[in-house]
């Protein structure tokens, strides 16, 4: 006959969440890459996109996927690069386009009008991916503050945790056992519990 006995202070949730895999197929990494990189969905006056090949290039081989995700963090720094290129030179940058392709090649198309000055519409996207990417920062900041808070609950879980195993003849030299061991246990602990099952 055996008794276990067992105490937790705090609940014990097993949800800690796990780390994200880079997806496997073009398909889910396509998605994967317009959630991360805003600058990947279209304005008005200003785009960014990635060739089918490289796609399946990055999803085959990690040093192309980090060289595409660097390049992709780095797009609307490059749209507004090319503005204040344009404005140093009395024009407007009216149109621009980046396509990451196979071969870790680039192609930029941009249409530039006299004048100076910003398009109103380059503004407005390059403004909303600046949104998005505070937005995202700030749910990670929260998310790993959520993840922190539950790995220090589990850890306090485990601290607050103990078995305990108890071999006897009948259950009243069991039970004897079993309180003089918890009796200075449970003082530490208030409204603790045990559950007796044999």
């Amino acid at each position: 006959m055996k008794v276990s006995g067992s105490y937790s202070l705090y609940s014990t949730n097993n949800n800690t969440g796990t780390a994200s895999k880079k997806p496997s197929n073009e398909k889910d990494y396509s998605n994967y890459l317009i959630q991360k990189y805003p600058c990947l969905t279209p304005g008005k006056n200003a785009a960014v996109s990635v060739t089918g090949g490289l796609l399946r290039k990055a999803v085959a081989d990690e040093k192309t996927g980090k060289w595409l995700e660097r390049e992709l963090a780095k797009a609307p720094d490059y749209i507004e690069a090319a503005q204040k290129s344009a404005i140093a030179h009395g024009s407007t940058l009216k149109f621009v386009s980046i396509e990451f392709g196979e071969e870790y090649s680039t192609m930029t198309t941009c249409t530039v009008t006299d004048g100076g000055g910003t398009d109103p519409e380059i503004d407005k996207w390059l403004e909303r991916i600046k949104e998005k990417k505070e937005k995202q920062i700030e749910e990670n900041r929260k998310l790993e503050k959520k993840q922190s808070e539950k790995r220090q609950e589990k850890k306090r879980s485990e601290e607050a945790s103990f078995t305990t195993e108890f071999k006897g003849k009948d259950m009243e030299e069991l039970m004897n056992q079993f309180d003089m061991k918890l009796s200075g246990k449970l003082d530490m602990f208030p409204g603790g519990s045990f559950d007796v099952s044999g």
